[in-house]
């Protein structure tokens, strides 16, 4: 695979046909792991994002001090304040993908429920969004998700300079796109979507770049949009490979490739969503003014297309 972006249309065969005759929870359950006493936000983003999207449940699995705050934010989460304990691995049984580290902080005892939920989720063939926090846990233990194609890495420069470090991977004198490559290969299955100006996602074979053009601030909590958005498609992704729908479509998406063009899907949203809150509020632009726009620009994106070439339901 040449480095290429994906097409709309093959991007809209992992979008869910909307019909009277489903059920809660076809269009996907989701979980964002994370969220501490002194990040709460930053779950409420991802999964307020999945839901935005199109996804059924969302739930939020953080530390005790954090779950009443998050509470308080939407009554359309459902929190579980288990970080801490074991009561996660039964509720993983339930979803269709997962999003780990958005949060997290840095105690170490939080960090070892994260590592078994994170092994958990892989013994189940969950897909897996990785970011923030999570990713240094991947930086000390790399095996945790090399070998497994079915998650997607989330690093913004800094971190994705640290992860090069610990996989070995050189970064000087190559552009990023190859050395995001040559990470990946280390890795050996999981889909790196390192984030920046233009962002690069390979799974060390091919590489999609996102040129999309978004806002000027760099707010936090932009990035746990992104891995709400990756956490949707994905969702889809795993309903996708179960043939929940059929396509039309004469351009399939390969199941191993799903990941790819999640991850690509996410990034053009996430950054058409910031364009658009940027041009509301300017220099006033939060990361909830972005999640604001989050469904109109996946309107703006897929509306017609989805109109036009309407998968028929099973």
């Amino acid at each position: 695979m040449s480095n290429f972006q994906p097409r709309l249309q093959t991007l809209a065969q992992l979008i869910p046909p909307l019909s009277p005759d489903m059920h809660k929870g076809d269009c996907g359950r989701v979980a964002a792991i994370g969220g501490c006493e002194e990040y709460t936000g930053a779950p409420y983003f991802v999964a307020s994002t999945a839901l935005r999207l199109g996804t059924d449940i969302a739930y939020v699995i953080c530390e005790k001090d954090a779950g009443a705050v998050i509470k308080g934010y939407s009554p359309d989460l459902i929190v579980n304040p288990y970080l801490r304990s074991r009561k996660i691995e039964p509720l993983l049984d339930k979803l269709h993908a997962v999003s780990v580290g958005s949060g997290l902080g840095n105690d170490g005892n939080i960090r070892e429920s994260v590592r078994r939920a994170i092994q958990a989720a892989r013994d189940r063939r969950l897909p897996i969004v990785i970011d923030a926090d999570a990713l240094a846990i991947v930086g000390e233990s790399p095996d945790i998700i090399s070998g497994y194609h079915n998650a997607v890495l989330t690093p913004n420069p800094p971190e994705f300079a640290r992860l090069c470090k610990a996989l070995g991977v050189a970064t000087d004198d190559k552009p990023v796109d190859q050395v995001a490559q040559l990470a990946a290969q280390k890795l050996g299955g999981p889909t790196l979507l390192v984030k920046g100006r233009k962002d690069i996602i390979t799974d060390g074979h091919g590489v999609f770049i996102c040129d999309e053009t978004s806002g000027l601030r760099r707010c936090g909590g932009q990035g746990d949009i992104l891995s709400g958005a990756t956490l949707a498609f994905l969702a889809w992704g795993e309903k996708y490979k179960q043939g929940a729908w059929k396509s039309t479509a004469q351009e399939k998406i390969e199941h191993k490739l799903i990941p790819m063009h999640a991850a690509y899907a996410a990034c053009m949203l996430t950054k058409h969503a910031s364009y658009l809150a940027y041009e509301e509020c300017g220099r006033a632009t939060m990361s909830t003014s972005v999640l604001e726009q989050v469904d109109i620009a996946f309107d703006n994106k897929f509306e017609e297309i989805l109109e036009a070439v309407k998968p028929a339901s099973k």
